[in-house]
């Protein structure tokens, strides 16, 4: 039996929104699917482009430069580049600046330079949550814009939280060496099931290049994320009331285990002895509680 949860944070009478929360995505329906071809009037919602990124970093948020790029361009930047996978005719690499520009088929690109994303380059996608959705399925083109000397690995990951502490990687595109589309396809298993928390799907660039050189213009389009919604799953009324100097957690399902932990993303466990009504001193520290059954 899949379990429920709800989960509440308390903390020192203050409540803590992160300041990329009105960027991030609320899922609806089955999928979610981004073209990129308005790009030209800047990212979509839900989206951010990084350099400084590692397994345990969410990186620095740079500019996207709008303006229709071309492929050879040298200038270290994320740029919006014409795609390569197109209605009719897909493109061979050959094709002229003014072609690239006329192509309404858009993607965020990047080219690395030794002081610009190498390593540590990001495609950031986040949502608000997944409450209420499971079965995750990623499918994403990776577009090798310009063929350099150097190589480098693209990495799939995600993480948890309002700036997540470590990220899980699931997949890993090698360097194909030559001008094309790769499309990555990811299973997230239950990883990303029911999350109560933000969740970020990153294409990341994580290692250095290896060789010598130039430095390879790489881009991503065609993103869409697949899932369903998850069975069984009904709100389970936590309130949370201040009283003096305590903090007193009422619920009305005796079934239902309180649990506490210091991190929204940390390990819950069961409160001992714990039963409605809850009193939890807000002098202490910060706890993150949650209601579960098995």
């Amino acid at each position: 039996m899949k379990s429920k949860s709800v989960v509440a944070a308390i903390g020192l009478l203050a409540i803590a929104i992160a300041d990329t929360a009105s960027a991030q995505v609320t899922l609806a329906g089955t999928n979610y699917i981004q073209t990129f071809d308005t790009l030209g009037l800047g990212l979509p919602a839900g989206w951010s482009l990084r350099t400084n990124a590692t397994a345990t970093s969410p990186g620095v948020a740079v500019a996207l430069t709008t303006n229709n790029t071309s492929w050879s361009s040298t200038s270290g930047q994320f740029a919006n580049y014409a795609s390569i996978v197109n209605t009719g005719t897909n493109f061979l690499g050959n094709e002229s600046s003014a072609i690239q520009s006329a192509c309404t088929n858009r993607g965020p690109g990047l080219r690395q330079t030794g002081t610009f994303g190498d390593p540590g380059a990001a495609f950031v996608f986040q949502i608000q949550n997944t409450l209420g959705f499971a079965n995750f399925e990623l499918t994403v083109d990776l577009n090798m814009l310009s063929v350099q000397t150097r190589s480098n690995f693209w990495t799939i990951d995600y993480g948890f939280g309002n700036s997540p502490a470590s990220f899980t990687p699931v997949w890993t595109n090698s360097d194909p060496g030559v001008f094309g589309t790769t499309t990555g396809t990811v299973s997230f298993g239950g990883a990303l099931d029911n999350q109560a928390q933000s969740v970020w799907i990153r294409v990341a660039a994580l290692e250095v290049s290896a060789g010598s050189g130039s430095r390879d213009t790489f881009g991503i389009d065609n993103f869409k994320l697949n899932y369903q919604a998850a069975g069984g799953l009904s709100p389970i009324p936590l309130h949370i009331e201040l009283i003096g100097t305590n903090a007193v957690l009422t619920w009305t399902n005796s079934s239902f285990a309180l649990q506490a932990a210091p991190l929204i993303n940390g390990v819950f466990t069961n409160v001992p002895g714990a039963s409605s009504p809850f009193t939890n001193p807000i002098v202490g520290p910060q706890q993150y509680f949650r209601l579960k059954a098995g």
